[in-house]
């Protein structure tokens, strides 16, 4: 038994025997937390609690530690108490997931935001889960280096935060996601200790890699408070095209062609008309409110950028293809921007299939917008399947329940998935954001019962009410 169990249990045995539910029992809490971990900032003012908030879930407590042995002792004295802790870095990717059962402490990482370790002649790096991606990104551009991720609201994600939601953006094309960068991990578990998995080193191949089992799981699992990169060159120079089509099914001709060819692109966008709209509308870019854009992003030398443009163009005008500008400098930099922007829309679904059924799926979220009166706009990582479809309105809440089912289950039959990612609070308290649980959940369940079997963790919001 830990220090800090001998001091608590010695103080305050009666209240762990019979958990604390009471305000004044959470006042016991707060002071017993502040005299064992004075470092760390407490609030329960009702600001905090509802800036804090979570689809209308209120936090009892917010805690933010200041060192990762702060986050351990926080955590073991909640499981030592049976209160439940969600983790919480910069709040951008909160959205996800059902609704909490509930949350009695809300640990809050963004003192923890410092990069460890940049070891540039290695290409890695050990950073604190409370950066955020673009501090990060800052700090390693000095050694002419990056982390190649390109999630979305790179200012407020932190590293934790993006690695609990295995987000990504369009260059998973050419880097992977977070499953293929991260080496090495750091994680509170649910009694409070500290667990390492991985290692600093890229080719660190012993034993079991733990790290994918926390990437992706929402915290559920553990908590990361650090995490070891591999790391990249800044690319030279980059550049983006785009192509215009009449139609889905040239379109995706074109990014099929390439996906077969020797070109080797960053990023392989399509986005259809209702997203090209409200590019135009929103956010100032010009791009046709008809038909399809395929941008296709190249990084290199120049020599070798200007090679693989000729040959994609060659390759596109075979399939159709009205040539638009170049992008390059600020414009291209802006134009990537809105395009994870975009995925972030007020109602989003996240549906992944293999690149090859993209046009079918798209023809029937077609007819089902049209069946029940919903309009759609839709950005795809086309070289991985990847599609966010955001409808709209997204108040029309019954029609939305019935369109949804649909088009899941049409995506079951392509053999993908849908999740819901965002949506109003309205609409998730009566529907599955996640689907269905398949035949491997109780895998789940286990790896649940034995890594936190308290339930420290909050439920209710992964796959199942895990």
């Amino acid at each position: 038994m830990s220090k800090l169990c001998c001091n608590v249990a010695q103080n305050q045995a009666h209240i762990f025997r019979r958990g604390l539910r009471t305000m004044g029992e959470i006042e016991i809490f707060t002071n017993e937390l502040q005299r064992l971990v004075p470092s760390a900032i407490v609030r329960a003012d009702t600001d905090a609690l509802r800036t804090h908030a979570i689809d209308g879930v209120f936090p009892r407590l917010v805690v933010s530690p200041t060192s990762v042995e702060d986050v351990g002792q926080t955590v073991e004295l909640a499981s030592l108490n049976k209160l439940s802790v969600l983790p919480r870095g910069g709040g951008s990717g909160m959205n996800l997931g059902n609704i909490a059962e509930h949350i009695d402490i809300l640990i809050d990482t963004t003192h923890l935001k410092r990069l460890l370790e940049h070891e540039g002649p290695d290409l890695t790096c050990h950073v604190e889960a409370g950066i955020t991606l673009a501090e990060l990104q800052v700090q390693l551009a000095r050694q002419g280096q990056q982390l190649a991720l390109d999630a979305p609201n790179a200012q407020q994600a932190t590293i934790g935060g993006l690695l609990a939601t295995n987000a990504s953006g369009p260059k998973r094309l050419r880097y992977g996601t977070a499953r293929d960068l991260v080496i090495g991990m750091r994680v509170v578990q649910a009694n409070g200790e500290l667990a390492r998995s991985g290692g600093r080193v890229v080719k660190n191949v012993a034993g079991y890699d733990l790290n994918k089992l926390y990437i992706g799981s929402l915290g559920t699992l553990g908590m990361i408070v650090e995490a070891n990169f591999k790391l990249h060159p800044l690319p030279p120079l980059e550049r983006t095209l785009l192509l215009m089509y009449t139609n889905i099914d040239d379109a995706m001709q074109t990014i099929l062609a390439i996906l077969n060819s020797l070109l080797t692109p960053s990023a392989l966008e399509l986005i259809d008309a209702g997203a090209a709209s409200d590019m135009t509308d929103f956010f100032g870019l010009n791009l046709p409110a008809n038909g399809y854009t395929v941008a296709i992003n190249f990084e290199g030398s120049k020599a070798a950028i200007e090679r693989q443009l000729n040959e994609t163009r060659l390759l596109a005008r075979r399939n159709n293809a009205l040539m638009g500008d170049d992008l390059d400098g600020d414009a291209q930099q802006r134009f990537w921007e809105v395009i994870r922007e975009h995925t972030q829309g007020t109602l989003t679904c996240k549906v992944a299939l293999l690149p090859s059924q993209i046009a079918s799926y798209l023809r029937q979220l077609e007819e089902t917008c049209q069946r029940y009166t919903l309009e759609s706009a839709t950005i795809a990582h086309a070289g991985n399947g990847i599609l966010y479809i955001e409808l709209r309105p997204s108040d029309a809440t019954p029609r939305l329940i019935s369109a949804l089912e649909e088009l899941r289950k049409y995506a079951r039959e392509l053999h993908g998935s849908l999740v819901v990612e965002r949506c109003p609070v309205e609409l998730k308290r009566r529907i599955s954001i996640w689907g269905e649980p398949g035949g491997d959940f109780y895998l789940m369940q286990r790896l649940k019962q034995q890594f936190d079997p308290q339930r420290t963790f909050v439920g209710g919001r992964f796959l199942g009410g895990l």
